[in-house]
This record gives C-alpha cells, structure tokens and sequence, in this order.
C-alpha cells in the first residue's frame, strides 16, 4: 500500500499514550492491543464476558492478553495487590481441536507461524504440538518472530548437547517458553540479548570448570548459581582457582561455602582477578599453580595434605634443608 493520510471519522475519541502504542506494537500480539483499546473505551473497568463479547476472543486468549498487559505495564490491579507469578512448569489453559482449527481457518499470524515451525523442525506437527504452539503463542504471549527465535535457539541447544540432526520435542519448545516469558523476552532485540548472555553463561560454566579441575562432569545447579554470582561480580576463572586452592587447603575437600566467603572476601576489597589477588591480597603471593592441585583432587589424586607436605618438602629443598619432614 502506498503512503498517504487516512480521515479518521469525528467520533467518540479514545487516546493512547504514545509509550503504550509503542509497547503495544513491539509486543506483537493483536489479543494484547486489542484487549487494551476495550479497557480504554471502558475507562479501566474491565469484566471479562463483556470483553469476550466485544472483541469476540475466548476468556483463555483474553486471559493471556491480559498477562502481556500486566507484563508490559499497562494494566494492574486497582487495589495494588501484586499478581502471582505462574512457576515455570505452570500449566496452560486447555485448549482444544476446535481453538485450534478456529485459529487456523481465521487466524492472521497463526497459520504462518505453524508453517515456519513445521519447516524449522523438518516434520509436521501433531495435534499436541499445535495446543502446546498455540499455548506459546497465546498464553504464553511470544510474538511469532519470537516464537521462530527460540524455535531455532532449541534447535541448536538439542543439537549441541545430542548431536547434529536432533530436534527437540514441542514440550521441550514449551518450557522454554515460559522461561523466556518470565524473563520478558518479548521482543527481537531481547531474544538477541537473551541467547547472546546463554552463551556467555555456557562460556563461563566451561572457563571455571575447567580452571577448578571439573573435566568428567557438568556443573550442578547450585554449582553453576555460585559460577552465574562470580562471573557477574567480575571473577576470572583464574581467581576461582585461587580460592579453590586455599579452600581444599584450608578444610582438606572442596567446599563450595567456604570457597564463596573467600571470594566475597576478595570482592570487598576490589579484587577480581588473580594478578590483582596475588598483589593486594593480605593473605600473601601464592604459586600459581593451585589449579593443578585442584584437579589432581577433583581427579581422585593427592590428598589436600599430601599436597601441603610436598610444597613444604620443596621449600625446604630449595633452601638446602635436607632432613626429613
């Protein structure tokens, strides 16, 4: 269509803020804008049969265009009272065959974006798979190019920890939406940053293991939260050793408590990586090795004091000290 103006008839008028229009067009989703031209012709008040009626949506599209409001903050709760956030797992509404074929048949962006999946995954979509898509996109609120990001973002973390030509399942699809839903990643650009701090996360879980000796497993949850807590304060994978060092030193066995209190110890006073410890830290210069004595521990070797024993042995070595330990 080419450009020109449009006369908007002298009607009942309803404004928009310029920052809610721009909210609502970045968001993607049709349910959400027009949920909320209802409620600003209604003046706030809001009753969820009455909108059913006039915007001719199902209470579960309508509900979940009304968490995209509450997302974007568009709407709250006149006595203030905060929303319940949905955990992770949470179930979404139930939707049938019939939602679904209703949104195929009349539907503007449905039907494409199940065109796109189907193509990214290599295989037509079952019923199941159309609900939980469908759920995505409605209840879960993901504009369609959002949708088609984390599509392939799954696609590629399947294919990285399974091999190439995996796909995941539509269920696996589904969980991750909802954990793009709770951090809003509702747009392109978020969706970018989202997966670009993945990849950093992932590099620096790979950095701190292999810095503490960790080669034949994966970081545990609570493993990585501490690693997430560190790379975030500013620690290279080389000051982590450090502290591992005095840790296993000190209590004889890894002790990822204690391993925190020495780097918080570290970070109150500025410190973050290894040159900068080695130079300021009160406790003194130590050898740069310790990482080595923390995989040999990791690894099933030397005992923390057997390793003691052996750096005192060399120290009395050095300075001419022959007798027996």
């Amino acid at each position: 269509m080419s450009e020109g103006r449009f006369v908007l008839p002298e009607t009942e008028t309803v404004t928009m803020s310029g920052e809610a229009a721009k909210k609502l067009i970045g968001c993607g989703s049709g349910d959400a804008a027009l949920v909320y031209i209802y409620i600003l012709r209604a003046g706030g008040r809001f009753d969820l049969d009455d909108c059913a009626i006039a915007t001719g949506r199902s209470p579960a599209q309508i509900e979940g265009a009304m968490n995209v409001l509450s997302r974007l903050g568009l709407v709250s709760r006149e006595d203030g009272a905060k929303k319940e956030t949905r955990p992770v797992d949470a179930e979404p509404p139930k939707y049938t065959s019939e939602d679904i074929k209703r949104e195929l048949e009349n539907g503007e962006a449905f039907p494409q974006l199940v065109g796109e999946v189907q193509l990214a995954l290599g295989r037509l979509l079952s019923s199941d798979d159309l609900i939980r898509l469908f759920s995505i996109y409605d209840y879960n609120g993901l504009p369609p190019e959002v949708i088609l990001i984390l599509v392939n973002h799954c696609i590629d973390e399947v294919q990285r920890r399974s091999g190439p030509g995996r796909r995941p399942t539509m269920k696996y699809i589904e969980k991750a939406a909802f954990s793009w839903e709770a951090d809003g990643v509702f747009s392109l650009e978020a969706a970018e940053a989202y997966i670009r701090r993945l990849s950093e996360r992932r590099g620096a879980y790979a950095d701190f293991s292999a810095a503490l000796g960790i080669r034949d497993r994966q970081l545990s949850s609570t493993e990585r939260k501490y690693v997430d807590s560190w790379a975030e304060l500013g620690f290279t994978a080389e000051a982590a050793a450090l502290a591992y060092d005095r840790t296993v030193t000190k209590t004889g066995r890894m002790n990822w408590r204690y391993m925190d209190s020495i780097m918080m110890s570290w970070h109150n006073m500025g410190l973050h990586t290894a040159p900068e410890i080695e130079k300021a830290d009160p406790f003194g210069k130590r050898n740069t090795a310790p990482s080595r004595d923390a995989a040999a521990y990791n690894a099933g070797g030397a005992t923390a004091e057997e390793l003691r024993r052996l750096r005192d042995l060399k120290n009395r070595l050095k300075a001419g000290d022959k007798s027996e330990p």
